[in-house]
């Protein structure tokens, strides 16, 4: 069988085929998780997390940071909010809350996106919150976990 013969036999893979390729052709959620704080008060980080895997295969982490709470003011103190994700650090100003309602709420605090992530993924949020709630002074409110993927 000589070269000719052997490209004519080549077929281009559809959408279908293409989704059974590493990733897909299109990226997919690979996997998600959320984990929080517990400060033994009313407002606590929460972390949320889901990994992204696009037509090659490689894997974006996106990360979203938020603060659960009831009635809360705080504002946008210049990077105050610290993500560490395998070792790495990514710094943010958290966006300012204002509420004022007797219903427990999340607000998001910042958004990271993480590029090229390696599963497992060692994940934890530090928000320099200094502030007193019900009488009970918190300066940093740390979250940690563990996202695979």
């Amino acid at each position: 069988m000589d070269k000719s013969q052997k490209a004519s036999k080549l077929v281009p893979l559809s959408d279908e085929g293409l989704e059974m390729v590493a990733g897909g052709f299109n990226g997919e959620v690979v996997s998600a998780g959320s984990f929080a704080s517990q400060t033994g008060t009313s407002l606590n980080l929460l972390v949320n997390w889901n990994a992204m895997a696009d037509a090659f295969g490689q894997k974006t982490l996106y990360v979203t940071v938020s603060a659960t709470s009831y009635s809360l003011y705080s504002a946008a103190n210049a990077n105050s909010l610290e993500l560490t994700v395998n070792g790495m650090s990514y710094v943010a100003t958290p966006n300012a809350i204002s509420y004022g309602g007797n219903t427990q709420v999340t607000n998001t605090l910042a958004s990271f996106q993480i590029p090229s992530a390696v599963s497992p993924a060692s994940i934890s949020a530090a928000w320099r919150f200094n502030g007193v709630i019900s009488g009970v002074p918190l300066n940093t409110i740390y979250a940690s976990g563990t996202a695979i993927f």
